[in-house]
């Protein structure tokens, strides 16, 4: 995955790229950053960039990346929620739908897992509790038909 962005602030073009591959990097004006998720089961990056007194904050859940430019993401012109300030719940949710769905149903159901947490975590940040929920069950409904399938494919 790559996303680049060019700002302007104080009359001076600032060129931002995300790169993720192998590594997670952040390259802003050529120079180089490295950066970890903050979570194992998904790309979670929350990086914040000054420039004087203008603040962006790279933000990536997943294979969705986004700048905020003081306080706006550029892509969808959200106010910039930290993802500090997910809720605890939602990434237990996520360990459940990732390593539950890997123990239950193997690879397939880790896979159903890890891209239906991406939702957990963007409707955490969104305050939306109900959809969160919503999406775990349909998470759970269908890494038991994955389940299920497998089983009947393997006897």
């Amino acid at each position: 995955m790559k996303k680049k962005w060019e700002i302007e602030v104080d009359g001076v073009k600032h060129e931002i790229e995300y790169k993720a591959g192998l590594g997670r990097k952040i390259i802003i004006d050529g120079e180089l950053h490295k950066v970890k998720s903050s979570n194992w089961f998904i790309n979670v990056v929350d990086y914040e960039i000054k420039f004087n007194e203008t603040v962006c904050q790279l933000v990536v859940i997943g294979a969705k990346a986004d700048l905020a430019v003081n306080g706006t993401f550029l892509g969808s012109n959200k106010p910039y929620e930290p993802i500090s300030n997910i809720p605890s719940w939602i990434w237990v949710l996520v360990g459940i739908s990732t390593l539950g769905g890997f123990f239950f149903a193997g690879l397939l159901a880790l896979l159903v897992g890890l891209f239906m947490s991406m939702l957990y975590v963007q409707f955490g940040l969104q305050k939306k509790n109900g959809a969160a929920i919503g999406s775990f069950v349909g998470c759970c409904v269908l890494q038991l038909i994955v389940g299920v399938g497998i089983a009947s494919l393997l006897y």
